[in-house]
């Protein structure tokens, strides 16, 4: 009796989390209907078509770039004998800390009209504000492509590799003919994953004026007339995003990886660069300098700009400390919410697990101007005590980022022995007790893991933030905004600092990102 009440218990509160994921994609789509002829004429107007097609184009045109710089990142880090090339490994992913927000401040200060770049050199610099300096600031994002190729070719099998060299074909001859096509699923998941994100983004292509469909979204729910169009222009985002996230499925079902090792763990044997050794430092340098460097430089130089004129600066004390505490109370209950829905992955029925699985990566999959936008219309009637409480704008982050807590405790769960379980339940422990004195204490990584890949990415989001703050609530991704929105740059420099260091702290305390002493080697660092 107490086994049936305890997986009934974990069953519905599953299925309550799963309908409370669900609730701002159900509401958006209810307010549709109530409109549907404002929903017709915002989908046939040729605005519409071109907006779409805006983001469309950059999502594409990101991802192919950011493909086309991971994919010579990831074999250098991985089996040549780059010099540094596991400092570079961790350097690399320091861009995941840096907002696009962020990123669309140091395009403008750098290219801008006013940037030092300009004004330094006299270059003809192409107009940064348009697709030009969004593509800039959205390259950020290229760890999104370099993490999947770096773990495609941890699994790959080296001694295809030495057969094909021991064949007599060339180092370039045998990665494209025998490697490269063991990457190809990495590349496409890579690829769209950098898609999403340009799709979802709000805080970059507002800054830099590209009308995007996030963009525009926020345009019309700031319009005193045109706010109903909001919705089935979210709608739109949300279709196209879901058609991305299909055709990835449908890619990692027909891909499988054909070149793993399946014989315990082999290093891969180091690839001499020989003449290009120095021209792949050169170019591992520049992408540091891209993506760590010169965001903290160009903030720096903005400061002592500013300092040197006199310039006030903000106070951020407050800011940081609200942040701080808004990061930390988003990550423990995100965690929180995040156990049953792990739980039931392995001790629950599998129709109830695929299901609550799926509901709670909708609100990660949707755009996060989307989720805010449902979410304001949703307080706005029904819950309107609630609309911009903390309450609320917690609610909004649980939504978005419960798949980083979910899939950190999934992957802890998984690893351990379910005997150790039984074991304990055999002796006599409740599923409980069982739970709290076996699982827990080995489930610490993991959840280390997943409260700071939540703490990260709220104390960077921007339109749950902006939208759905209570009044007088200000983050420093909010002020960060409103500061370099209206080109106080100087101002925006302390908060854009504090942000940089926070986000980055936190992502070096990552497990796994540390870099191991010479000679120490795991599944995961075979070279």
């Amino acid at each position: 009796m107490t086994l049936r009440f305890g997986a009934a218990f974990l069953h519905a509160v599953a299925l309550v989390v799963a309908l409370a994921m669900l609730v701002p994609l159900g509401w958006l789509v209810l307010r549709a209907v109530e409109a549907p002829d404002v929903a017709l004429d915002v989908l046939r107007s040729p605005d519409t078509l071109e907006v779409l097609w805006n983001s469309l184009s950059l999502a594409l045109g990101v991802g192919v770039l950011c493909v086309l710089l991971a994919l010579p990142l990831a074999w250098l880090t991985h089996a040549t004998d780059l010099p540094g090339r596991r400092v570079f490994r961790l350097l690399f992913n320091l861009p995941l800390a840096v907002p696009s927000y962020v990123a669309g401040f140091v395009v403008v200060a750098v290219f801008g009209p006013m940037g030092w770049l300009r004004q330094w050199t006299g270059w003809p610099i192409p107009e940064v504000y348009g697709g030009f300096g969004t593509t800039l600031a959205l390259l950020y994002a290229f760890p999104y492509a370099l993490l999947p190729l770096q773990a495609a070719l941890a699994r790959t099998d080296p001694r295809t590799w030495e057969a094909a060299r021991s064949l007599g074909a060339s180092p370039a001859r045998a990665f494209v003919g025998v490697v490269l096509p063991g990457l190809r699923p990495a590349l496409a998941g890579g690829f769209l994953l950098v898609a999403l994100y340009v799709l979802g983004d709000f805080g970059a292509v507002s800054l830099l004026r590209f009308e995007s469909l996030s963009f525009v979204i926020y345009l019309r729910y700031q319009s005193l007339f045109d706010r109903a169009e909001a919705v089935p222009l979210g709608l739109l985002l949300v279709v196209v995003v879901l058609v991305l996230l299909l055709v990835r499925r449908a890619i990692a079902g027909q891909h499988r990886p054909a070149l793993l090792a399946r014989s315990g763990v082999r290093a891969w044997p180091v690839v001499p660069l020989g003449p290009w050794r120095w021209p792949a430092f050169a170019l591992a340098l520049l992408v540091v300098a891209f993506g760590v460097v010169l965001p903290v430089v160009t903030v720096l130089l903005w400061l002592v700009r500013g300092l040197a004129q006199g310039v006030m600066l903000p106070a951020v004390l407050g800011v940081t400390l609200r942040t701080l505490g808004t990061g930390a109370l988003a990550a423990l209950l995100v965690l929180l919410v995040a156990v049953t829905p792990a739980l039931l992955q392995r001790h629950g029925h599998p129709a109830v697990a695929r299901l609550t699985w799926a509901a709670s990566h909708m609100g990660y999959a949707l755009p996060g101007i989307v989720v805010a936008l449902s979410l304001v219309f949703l307080g706005t009637t029904l819950l309107l005590p609630l609309y911009q409480t903390l309450p609320l704008l917690l609610f909004a982050y649980v939504v978005r980022f419960l798949p980083l807590g979910l899939g950190a405790l999934h992957d802890g769960i998984a690893a351990q022995d379910p005997r150790l379980l039984e074991a304990a339940r055999s002796l006599g422990s409740s599923p409980l007790s069982a739970w709290v004195r076996v699982l827990l204490p080995g489930l610490r990584p993991a959840i280390a893991a997943g409260l700071l890949a939540v703490f990260i990415s709220t104390i960077k989001e921007l339109p749950a933030t902006l939208l759905l703050s209570p009044i007088g609530h200000s983050a420093l991704s909010t002020r960060i905004w409103s500061l370099t929105e209206d080109a106080f740059f100087t101002a925006a420099a302390p908060p854009i600092l504090l942000l940089l260091v926070l986000a980055g702290l936190a992502l070096l305390l990552q497990p796994g990102t540390r870099v191991r002493p010479r000679g120490h080697r795991s599944v995961n660092d075979r070279s």
